[in-house]
């Protein structure tokens, strides 16, 4: 009753009929803390709603000084982070628990997930008629929230029935022997075989056949294969920006090829190791064409998307919102070194979140346990041998067979040691500009840190082979790089198919950073121009220096400084150095209207067209 209250508080819950609240309950995640436990820390990520239960705590924000400034206290029935339910953010404050706390955490995921399978539950949260459900609805486990789906499809139908036809003529053909047989016991005999064989096959080839799926978004293309048999899951994927080539050709040794028009494509990316060859595609040229237009569409996008932040920086420094000293701060990382705050209370936690916003991943702790059998054997037998010498052995043996336990001991002890420290300092370290793998070993024998730039990673593969990884979850993610002949490997990780997801985002997010980063870079461009061509006078907040430019921008253009001529202050470390030049995002002002590039806006940006390739379906 006390958890239906707390929700019907809540502003979007507020319309909810008591069957939607139930459902919505169900999906919360219960949490207990001790006092003085943080329940999410500043600068994580906000992954949900927080409903404060029974108990309080301490809303507080840690300034750049080290002092901690109080913000609210959050009691039973309260509730905070409600927009973090509908959108990627990072904690602003520290939530911590000044007494005994219960919590109820209603994650972003679960409630994508309760709206797909709960469609009606849009228009109780205020979403309208479903349209703007779909933007946080995935239509796949790896949909991102602003990614569109342009095809999703499955092998050519002729990859199953090239498989088929023959056993379904051996089931014809028993169940004519079964006909034709005069012995009622023989007949039956027959038909439920061909039913046992024949069937039991067909039912296996047609679900490998519908298991597997490729999906072309507007942002990258997607490969899913499953092969039930063996348990194994393989996701592809590759962005559209590392897209380079695509080639597609009609197998010349199958016949069957041109008649049923399906195909073998080819992605190609800028690394060997990181192309993606699709066969029994249907209508490959088609499928070709649709890749071509969603990478000049994502190129055109990116564009727009590039042009609109540099506008917005701009309307920012005309409108005096910030100045340099706001742009090097932001440049200014913390120097506090990062801290684990979820993950980190396990002694076998195989993921670590950590402060600055990192994730550290270790190996599946299955890897821990198989390493640490044969000394965990060892130390118990030499326990044993200790046990069963000091009770059964008379003194003179027992003075032989004591110390040997005792070396035995040591030696357990030591491989123990070994084994767990090897397996602990085996790290993945994911952050938002590079990935790192550390390969460490004790005493100082082997220290091995390996560094890769996020923008460098072509193709992420995740793979799970065979039951034991099925049943326990783990398996390899494979990065492939940019000029890399070898690529790099998370080997038995937990969730590999969630570590490839979290790759996929930081490369996302880096881009959009990058093009931030590029705005933030033009405006200080313009305001060292003016400031040059003012005479070297501070100007970002006169209004000559607005007037300048405040034209340009409401057209929705700006030209160029010039490529020669800029005059520099004297005590500038930049005045022997060639000028920097904005980027041509920001093109000149047209002289006449036939001169006016194309694209203006990004409802101008041709999209490309989906298509269902025939027979193929959709997953």
């Amino acid at each position: 009753m006390q958890e239906r209250r707390a929700l019907q508080n809540i502003p979007i819950f507020a319309q909810l009929s008591p069957p939607q609240l139930e459902l919505v309950m169900r999906a919360l995640d219960r949490r207990a803390y001790r006092a003085g436990e943080d329940i999410f820390v500043q600068g994580g990520a906000a992954d949900g709603l927080i409903i404060v239960e029974t108990g309080e705590a301490v809303l507080f924000r840690t300034e750049a000084d080290g002092d901690q400034t109080p913000l609210a206290t959050i009691r039973a029935g309260q509730f905070v982070n409600e927009e973090a339910l509908f959108t990627e953010a990072v904690q602003s404050a520290t939530l911590r628990a000044a007494q005994p706390v219960t919590v109820c955490k209603l994650t972003r995921s679960a409630l994508t997930r309760l709206l797909n399978e709960q469609p009606d539950l849009g228009g109780a949260f205020g979403l309208g008629d479903g349209s703007a459900a779909e933007s946080i609805s995935p239509q796949f486990a790896e949909q991102r929230e602003d990614e569109e789906i342009l095809v999703q499809t499955r092998r050519h139908w002729w990859s199953f029935a090239r498989r088929a036809w023959l056993l379904l003529l051996l089931m014809i053909a028993m169940w004519v022997g079964a006909y034709l047989l005069e012995a009622q016991v023989l007949s039956l005999a027959l038909l439920g075989m061909s039913l046992i064989a024949p069937g039991a096959a067909l039912l296996y080839f047609f679900l490998e056949w519908r298991n597997d799926a490729v999906i072309v978004t507007d942002q990258r293309i997607i490969r899913v294969n499953r092969t039930i048999l063996t348990m194994v899951r393989q996701v592809t994927q590759i962005g559209l920006e590392s897209v380079h080539e695509i080639n597609f050709e009609f197998p010349s040794y199958d016949p069957f090829a041109r008649l049923f028009r399906y195909g073998q494509v080819i992605v190609k990316t800028a690394g060997a190791q990181g192309n993606l060859e699709l066969d029994f595609m249907p209508n490959p040229a088609q499928f070709q064409k649709l890749i071509i237009e969603d990478r000049g569409y994502f190129e055109s996008r990116k564009a727009q998307r590039h042009h609109k932040i540099v506008r917005a920086e701009l309307q920012r420094w005309l409108a005096g919102e910030a100045d340099d000293d706001d742009i090097a701060a932001r440049s200014i990382e913390s120097d506090e070194p990062p801290k684990p705050i979820r993950g980190s209370n396990g002694y076998l936690s195989s993921r670590i979140e950590m402060s600055n916003g990192d994730i550290v991943y270790r190996k599946h702790v299955s890897v821990w346990a198989q390493h640490i059998f044969i000394p965990l054997v060892i130390i118990l037998v030499s326990l044993a041998s200790l046990a069963l010498s000091a009770a059964l052995l008379n003194p003179d043996l027992r003075l032989i067979a004591m110390p040997i336990a005792f070396v035995v001991l040591l030696v357990g002890c030591l491989a123990y040691y070994w084994m767990d420290w090897d397996w602990r300092n085996d790290l993945y370290i994911i952050s938002d500009d590079t990935i790192t793998l550390v390969h460490k070993r004790p005493f100082f024998l082997q220290s091995l840190r390996d560094q890769i730039l996020v923008e460098r990673i072509d193709n992420v593969e995740s793979v799970s082979r065979g039951i034991l990884a099925a049943l326990m979850r783990y398996g390899n993610v494979r990065m492939s790089l940019v000029g890399a002949d070898e690529p790099k490997m998370f080997h038995r990780v937990a969730r590999p198919q969630e570590i490839q997801q979290e790759i996929s985002r930081r490369q996302h997010n880096k881009a959009a950073r990058r093009a931030k980063f590029d705005a933030m870079q033009q405006r200080q461009i313009l305001d060292e121009y003016l400031e040059a061509a003012n005479g070297g006078g501070k100007h970002p907040n006169s209004i000559a220096a607005r007037g300048m430019v405040s034209s340009a921008v409401s057209d929705n253009s700006l030209a160029h400084a010039p490529e020669t001529g800029a005059i520099l202050p004297a005590s500038s470390p930049d005045r022997n150095r060639p000028p920097r030049l904005p980027r041509k995002i920001l093109r000149a002002a047209p002289e006449t209207p036939a001169a006016r590039p194309a694209i203006s806006d990004q409802s101008s940006a041709r999209r490309p067209k989906r298509f269902r390739a025939p027979g193929s379906g959709q997953t």
